[in-house]
């Protein structure tokens, strides 16, 4: 008998093991399907919040101004156009330059530009031209610098330059 009963603890044993396993397992794949369900709560909830941002965010407008309604103040700082064979090549990637005032910044000009013409502007770049001396029937001289700004529009945004300049 102590043969058949060692044999049967052995098998015991065996069984005993093999339900831990078992257990184990199942625990594991309760833990994985938790953290599944929990990962897609989480991506309708980003889904829903995202969703709720692009209906809720502001549209930039603006507003289209007449000449006689903007303000003074933009006609000082935007001088005139720029036109050149660049410039020109540069209006089909709808980029617009133009000669404005010393003192004026980024900010300042896109505000006039997008009054003044009634355009949507994207980025402005400034590049500040230096005087240069000159030379002229032996006499000498200096060519004044100036300010130019490039303008970047919004798709489907443009200037008729031409008009402009006559």
């Amino acid at each position: 008998m102590s043969i058949l009963n060692k044999i049967i603890k052995k098998k015991d044993e065996k069984d005993e093991k093999k339900d831990a396993i078992v257990s184990k397992e199942i625990e594991e794949k309760k833990k994985t399907k938790e953290i599944k369900e929990r990962k897609t709560i989480n991506e309708k909830v980003t889904k829903k919040e995202t969703e709720n941002r692009k209906k809720n965010k502001p549209v930039a407008k603006i507003k289209k101004v007449s000449k006689d309604k903007a303000p003074d103040h933009y006609f000082d700082l935007v001088e005139k156009p720029h036109i050149s064979e660049k410039t020109f090549n540069l209006s089909n990637e709808n980029q617009y330059v133009f000669v404005v005032s010393d003192r004026s910044n980024k900010s300042e000009i896109k505000k006039a530009i997008g009054n003044l013409y009634g355009v949507s502007v994207v980025s402005v770049n400034i590049i500040s031209v230096p005087s240069k001396p000159k030379r002229f029937k032996g006499r000498q001289g200096v060519k004044s610098g100036y300010k130019k700004a490039i303008v970047k529009l919004a798709k489907g945004s443009t200037i008729d330059l031409m008009k402009e300049a006559k």
